[in-house]
């Protein structure tokens, strides 16, 4: 068994997390980019695992000389910024998802080690007409992507990802402010009862990008990751009651919806584009749910404000 070197970009995030953890256990050579301020509490009890890279994507000559002195031979590129509501520094979202994309890939085509690059991408760029950056920066990533991949051979994979979650998810996002809810028995205010999203378990994300990783004749594609059901908001509240045997208190609001909640109707019909990738999702919504639940009951502790 060959150890193989794998690079993780935005290792302290959800997804770059969930991944980090379960790639610890395959024995590889694990390197993690995070930037000096992040929060490690996803990862805090692994990460002496990991060989740590504290730099800022946006930094060229740092991004060069972690590439350069790792030298991987796989490549997740998890780290994102604008997806949470919180995060509305349109300078930071710009700066990191293109310009940080940009160093990254060129970096990478100086190296010849790389054998593959998972780039994440996002559901959001399918929208016809965006105008909100997080969308914008996440569709020019791709076309990064795609430049790198045709004009520079750059072996890249594409996942447009719907919505995860599950553990280790950030607070601000509709499942784990739920959960948290469910809980603590705290009322919770949502703005759009109405939103439909193809809500897909983080573990069925992850196995995602592992197959992504190794499958062969799959580079340059760009692939759906999601399970090809909508579901409502007012939906999901309700299977999350049931589950819980909790009839939590929500005050709808649905005055304050973001640009990114209001998305055409048939954004989720027949798009999941997977034949290509030897993958499906082997979590129902149900099951994904329960699992959620007892997994923040043993870790609420996480979550403390």
């Amino acid at each position: 068994f060959l150890m193989v070197k794998i690079l993780i970009t935005g290792a302290a995030g959800f997804i770059g997390a969930n991944l980090t953890r379960k790639l610890i256990k395959t024995g590889n050579e694990i390197n993690i980019l995070i930037k000096e301020t992040s929060n490690l509490w996803r990862i805090n009890d692994v990460v002496s695992n990991c060989n740590v890279h504290k730099i800022d994507l946006k930094k060229v000559e740092d991004v060069r000389n972690v590439v350069k002195e790792v030298n991987p031979e796989l490549v997740y590129h998890c780290a994102g910024h604008g997806i949470y509501s919180s995060q509305k520094n349109n300078t930071e979202i710009f700066s990191t998802n293109i310009l940080g994309t940009f160093n990254l890939l060129n970096a990478l085509n100086e190296n010849n080690n790389l054998h593959r690059l998972v780039n994440l991408g996002s559901f959001f760029e399918y929208l016809t007409n965006p105008t909100d950056p997080y969308t914008i920066s996440k569709i020019t990533q791709t076309k990064l992507a795609e430049h790198f991949f045709k004009e520079k051979k750059l072996p890249i994979i594409t996942l447009r990802l719907f919505t995860p979650y599950g553990k280790f998810d950030s607070p601000g996002r509709l499942i784990c402010d739920l959960m948290i809810a469910l809980i603590r028995n705290k009322p919770l205010e949502i703005f759009s009862r109405y939103t439909k999203r193809d809500f897909i378990h983080i573990d069925d994300v992850i196995t995602a990008l592992e197959i992504a990783s190794q499958q062969p004749d799959i580079t340059g594609e760009i692939i759906d990751i999601g399970t090809g059901n909508e579901i409502s908001v007012e939906e999901i509240v309700s299977m999350s009651n049931q589950l819980s045997d909790n009839e939590l208190v929500i005050n709808w609001n649905d005055t304050k919806q973001r640009e990114v909640d209001i998305l055409p109707e048939n954004i989720f019909l027949g798009r999941q584009q997977t034949q290509k990738l030897n993958w499906n999702p082997s979590t129902s919504l149900e099951d994904g749910l329960q699992r959620t639940i007892e997994w923040y009951k043993q870790n609420i502790n996480l979550y403390e404000t």
